[in-house]
């Protein structure tokens, strides 16, 4: 073998290996994913204090996506959480969730919604991408605390508690409202992206009913 053909077998095999490199490279970052992630929960604490009406709905937002629902109605319609049924209905807000009492005593609700994005979702505006219905921040909303690092911004959005239901006993304590939504973007090719949490955590005094100003609470929940 000359020389010469010895130096273009060793270039040629250099250059298989760095193509052979490059297409597990971008073959691994390409199918490198994990999937986005909306969960939705619902706690409702104190309602075993209040005596129910003849129909009782406790209403909450909706999570939407790009101005469309999280969930399917499917999803979301008739799910039965101890003694309270889900209802989608409709309010001068747009669509929300309703619980709908289902039993002769109210009782506290705990609720999980959850929703898989196999190829991962990118969140534009998480305002807009998470709990509807959407409102200017009011100051004379119910404002609480939320957990999660770095609030990035808040907003109003709607409860609505009947006032047809009455508290049991004079000194009876507030409603207390706790309901996340944790949204993950995902993996996508490598790119690891953002998970927020829009949290509500409000005290309603027994006074206070019908269609309700609450805030809503954007945090970061890695960077």
């Amino acid at each position: 073998m000359k020389i010469a053909d010895g130096k273009i077998l060793i270039v040629g095999i250099i250059a298989f290996i760095v193509v052979i490199s490059l297409v597990w490279f971008f073959g691994i970052v390409y199918i490198n994913n994990s999937p986005g992630v909306y969960k939705y929960t619902v706690d409702i604490e104190g309602l075993e204090n209040y005596e129910p009406s003849l129909i009782t709905d406790i209403i909450v937002p909706l999570p939407v996506r790009g101005d469309q629902p999280v969930f399917s109605d499917d999803e979301l319609q008739y799910r039965t959480f101890g003694n309270w049924k889900t209802v989608l209905v409709m309010t001068r807000y747009g669509k929300m969730l309703a619980f709908e009492s289902v039993g002769r005593n109210l009782t506290d609700i705990h609720a999980e919604f959850y929703q898989k994005y196999p190829e991962g979702t990118w969140i534009e505006n998480i305002t807009r991408e998470s709990f509807s219905p959407v409102l200017p921040l009011s100051p004379s909303a119910y404002t609480g605390n939320t957990n999660g690092n770095d609030p990035a911004h808040a907003y109003s959005t709607i409860i609505y508690i009947p006032d047809t239901i009455r508290p049991l006993h004079p000194e009876t304590d507030s409603l207390i409202f706790d309901l996340k939504l944790v949204a993950s973007e995902g993996m996508q090719h490598s790119r690891v992206g953002r998970t927020y949490q829009v949290a509500i955590l409000e005290k309603i005094p027994p006074d206070v009913n019908n269609m309700t100003q609450v805030v809503a609470q954007v945090s970061i929940m890695n960077s």
